[in-house]
C-alpha cells in the first residue's frame, strides 16, 4: 500500500496501539511530575523557575487584591516586586495582561499557601476539564487518553488556566440548544481571557441564538459591573494602560514565537513582519469564521459542532500559546467519538493522530523554524466541515466502528 493511502485511511492506527500509547504517554508524564517535584527546592524548580511558573503571576495579583492594591497587578514593578517577595530576587517575571473580571477568579488564590493553591488550582479545574472532553466521548476507555493528551501536562506545568477555559467552552456549547440562556452565561465568564471569544459571535449568529447572547451578555455585564465595585472605576484606567505592553508582547513574542501557536506568530517565527503577520492572522480568522459558520448552519449533532468551535478559538486569535491547546481536546473528542459511531472517514485518523501529539512536538518544531500548529488545527476543522456538510457521503467508510478498546 502506498504511503499515502495509509495515511489516508489510518490503517497504521490500530486498535493496540490507539490503546498503548497513551497509557505509555501517561506513565512518561506522572514521571516527569514526579522528577518536576523532587528536583525543586519547594519554591522554585530545578532551573530557578517558580512551580507552576504562570501561576506565580495569578497568586501574586491575588495578594495585590487581598490586600487592597488589585490595581498594582497591572503594573509591572509592583506586580514584579510581589512575585520576588515570595519567590526571591531576580526570579523571572511572569506579566498579568487579563481584564479586571479575571482578578475575581483568581482572588481567592491567595488566601493559601502557594503550592497549596497550584494544586488546588489544577485539580479543580483539571477535574472539569475531565468532565467536559468525557461528555463529548462518553467511553470509559476515553478516560486515559484524556488525562495523558500532551497538552494537559503542558498546563500542569505552566499552572495556568486552560482547564478551565476549555471547560467553559465545552459546557456552554453542550447547552446551548437546550438551555440557551444558561449557556450564554457560562460562555459569558470567558470574559476573563477575552481573545477566545470572537469566535463565539460567530456560534450566536449562525444559529440566530439570541437567548444565548442575551446570556452571555448578563454574565459579561455582571462580571464587569462586580469588578468595578470591588475595585472601583479607576482599576479599567490601570487595565488599558497595559494593553499596549502586551502589544509589544505579541508583536516581538517576548514570551517566545516558538512557545505562542497562532497563525501570526507563525509567520514572525519564520521572520515575516508584524503587518504580513496580522494579514495572514486576518485570513485564518475570517476562514475559520466561515467554516464554524457553515457547522453550525448544518444539522451536524452538536457535539461536532461544539468540537469544531474549539478548533475555530484556536485559529482565531493571534494571541494562543502551546497550554491552550487544551481546547484542542474538543474537537479531538468530537470527531473520535463520531468515527466510532459511524466509522472513520479518509484522512480521520491520521489527523487525530497528528492532533493528539501537536502540544508535545509543537515547541520544539517552533525551534526548528517549523511551525506546525495552524496547519493542524485547520485540518481538523475541515474534516469535521466535511462531516457536518456531507453526513453521508457515497460508499462505506473507510471501516467500521471500532470496538471498545
Amino acid at each position: 500500500m502506498a504511503p499515502l493511502s495509509i495515511l489516508s485511511s489510518g490503517g497504521w492506527l490500530t486498535a493496540t496501539r490507539v490503546r498503548s500509547y497513551p497509557k505509555i504517554f501517561l506513565t512518561i508524564s506522572a514521571a516527569l511530575l514526579v522528577a518536576y517535584v523532587l528536583t525543586g527546592d519547594g519554591k522554585l524548580d530545578i532551573r530557578g523557575e517558580p512551580f507552576g511558573t504562570d501561576f506565580s503571576s495569578f497568586w501574586a495579583a491575588s495578594g495585590l487584591v487581598l490586600s487592597g492594591n488589585a490595581g498594582d497587578a497591572y503594573d509591572p514593578v509592583k506586580h514584579y516586586a510581589a512575585q520576588e517577595a515570595y519567590f526571591g530576587k531576580g526570579v523571572q517575571y511572569y506579566a498579568w495582561f487579563y481584564p479586571p473580571p479575571a482578578l475575581l477568579v483568581i482572588a481567592p488564590l491567595g488566601l493559601l499557601p502557594y503550592l497549596i493553591s497550584l494544586f488546588i488550582w489544577l485539580a479543580a479545574t483539571g477535574a472539569a476539564y475531565v468532565a467536559i472532553v468525557w461528555s463529548f466521548v462518553r467511553r470509559s476507555d476515553a478516560v486515559v487518553p484524556i488525562l495523558c493528551f500532551p497538552a494537559v501536562l503542558i498546563n500542569i506545568i505552566h499552572g495556568q488556566n486552560a482547564f478551565l477555559s476549555t471547560s467553559i467552552v465545552g459546557t456552554g456549547l453542550l447547552m446551548s440548544d437546550r438551555y440557551p440562556v444558561a449557556a450564554g452565561v457560562v460562555l459569558g465568564s470567558l470574559c476573563f481571557k477575552p481573545q477566545l471569544a470572537p469566535m463565539l459571535v460567530v456560534v450566536v449568529l449562525a444559529r440566530a441564538n439570541w437567548k444565548m447572547a442575551l446570556g452571555a451578555a448578563f454574565s459579561v455585564c455582571s462580571l464587569a459591573i462586580a469588578a468595578t465595585q470591588i475595585f472601583g472605576l479607576e482599576i479599567w484606567r490601570q487595565f488599558w494602560s497595559g494593553v499596549p505592553l502586551s502589544r509589544i508582547w505579541l508583536e516581538e513574542g517576548i514570551a517566545g514565537f516558538a512557545r505562542m501557536q497562532s497563525a501570526f506568530s507563525a509567520v514572525r517565527l519564520i521572520g515575516g513582519g508584524i503587518t504580513l503577520a496580522y494579514s495572514i492572522q486576518a485570513i485564518i480568522t475570517i476562514s475559520a469564521a466561515v467554516f464554524l459558520w457553515m457547522i453550525w448552519r448544518s444539522s451536524a449533532s452538536l457535539r461536532l459542532r461544539a468540537g469544531a468551535t474549539g478548533a475555530a478559538i484556536l485559529l482565531g486569535t493571534p494571541f494562543i500559546l502551546d497550554y491552550d491547546f487544551v481546547l484542542l481536546s474538543l474537537p479531538v473528542a468530537a470527531l473520535a467519538a463520531q468515527g466510532f459511531e459511524e466509522g472513520f472517514r479518509p484522512w480521520e485518523k491520521t489527523a487525530l493522530a497528528c492532533a493528539w501529539i501537536l502540544p508535545l512536538i509543537a515547541r520544539p518544531a517552533g525551534f526548528a523554524y517549523l511551525p506546525l500548529s495552524p496547519e493542524v488545527a485547520f485540518f481538523l476543522l475541515i474534516l469535521i466541515w466535511k462531516r457536518a456538510t456531507r453526513p453521508h457521503e457515497d460508499g462505506p467508510p473507510v471501516d467500521i466502528p471500532e470496538p471498545r478498546l
